[in-house]
């Protein structure tokens, strides 16, 4: 089997869907699957040079500087798709790389399958471009509508789409490499830098952005501090538009890191004590797991894809979303040491049970199945 990718997101750009596909072609190449990538060029240092993907210039989006807006020379796909011979198209996004693949795969009669990434109309509201959403579902169920198989990395995502009118849907989750997440990461030195040494160490990992939750995360250590202050430290590593808006308003206890890859990113999870994720507007929620391959008991919300693999009490402390008082409430009760560990054995059940090699073995079985035969459209049974 030859599989082409086609996506607008690629490393060295840091979020869930990069990390999955750098996991996959991971997965492809020790099982001889030959693949190409069709991907952005980020003009950047640590790009990786690899003759397995196809690179774009492109335009920063002013919204989101980290991403790249490419629309690629038509003539070029075509000839590298007629040099490859793929059989199969998989297109990982909707934008212009995405559609690129779309466009070839119909014109060249070369059999379709996509996933489903990212909730855009809950993202529009946070950029007060929510009139924008009727037009962009349209656009987003006519895309994905022509592929054999459409992949939902949740049950609440396939929910959603199967509401709307998408065709096709299919569940394809994600995994965790418990050998780069693990307790055994945690570090004393990393506890020191980050000031948590005799506090509890509240972390969030992720893009520094309002539709994370992070306004309302913000009130909520507010509500903390008001009588626990000098009992924990709120650590934020990434980067985003709303960094800045956040350091000015000069929360005590707050430590701002910096957005962090490999080791060090592995020892700044295993050296915290709670993970605190509040967004709602997540398809999956993979840094919620990879806390807790690393030890962390997380505290998340009841809304979007973190619901398929938590339970409240369990493996995370779930409250209410857009809630700060309940946020608030969670933190409070994270700070006893006894519940801490009780979920932390929780999540690190969750995190095991999920090995990406396996994860993909069922992609693979799709992808095959999407090649033999027309697999006719059905609704999702949810």
């Amino acid at each position: 089997m030859k599989i082409a990718y086609f996506t607008d997101t690629f490393s060295p750009q840091i979020n869930g869907v990069t990390n999955t596909l750098n996991q996959l072609s991971r997965y492809l190449s020790q099982r001889d699957i030959d693949h190409i990538f069709f991907a952005p060029d980020y003009d950047a240092a640590d790009e990786p040079q690899d003759t397995a993907v196809l690179r774009f210039k492109g335009i920063r989006p002013v919204i989101y500087p980290e991403c790249r807006l490419v629309f690629p020379p038509y003539g070029k796909i075509l000839e590298a798709l007629h040099d490859f011979r793929p059989d199969l198209i998989h297109v990982v996004t909707e934008l212009g790389i995405g559609y690129s693949g779309l466009k070839a795969a119909r014109e060249l009669g070369i059999p379709l399958v996509m996933s489903y990434h990212t909730n855009y109309d809950k993202y529009l509201d946070f950029y007060n471009l929510g009139y924008l959403s009727r037009p962009i579902w349209a656009y987003v169920r006519w895309f994905h509508n022509f592929a054999a198989l459409n992949l939902c990395p949740s049950v609440s995502t396939a929910a959603e789409l199967d509401r709307r009118g998408f065709k096709n849907l299919d569940i394809w989750t994600r995994g965790i490499d418990m050998q780069r997440f693990s307790p055994e990461h945690r570090s004393p030195a990393v506890r020191h830098e980050i000031g948590g040494a005799g506090k509890t160490v509240f972390l969030y990992v992720g893009r520094i952005a309002r539709e994370k939750g992070l306004d309302v995360l913000a009130e909520s250590i507010g509500i903390v501090n008001a009588s626990h202050r000098d009992d924990g430290i709120f650590v934020f590593t990434g980067d985003g538009p709303y960094l800045d808006a956040l350091k000015a308003m000069e929360i005590p206890n707050a430590v701002f890191t910096g957005p962090q890859t490999g080791r060090k990113l592995a020892q700044i999870y295993a050296s915290g004590d709670v993970f605190v994720f509040p967004s709602g507007s997540e398809t999956f929620g993979n840094v919620l797991l990879e806390a807790m391959a690393s030890g962390l008991p997380g505290i998340c919300v009841d809304a979007g894809g973190v619901t398929d693999f938590t339970e409240h009490g369990k493996n995370a402390y779930v409250c209410k979303y857009n809630d700060p008082g309940a946020l608030a409430e969670a933190m409070t009760a994270m700070l006893d040491q006894n519940l801490r560990n009780k979920i932390r054995a929780g999540a690190l059940e969750t995190a095991r049970a999920r090995d990406w090699d396996t994860i993909f073995d069922r992609l693979v079985a799709g992808y095959e199945n999407a090649l033999g035969k027309n697999h006719p459209a059905r609704r999702l049974a949810v």
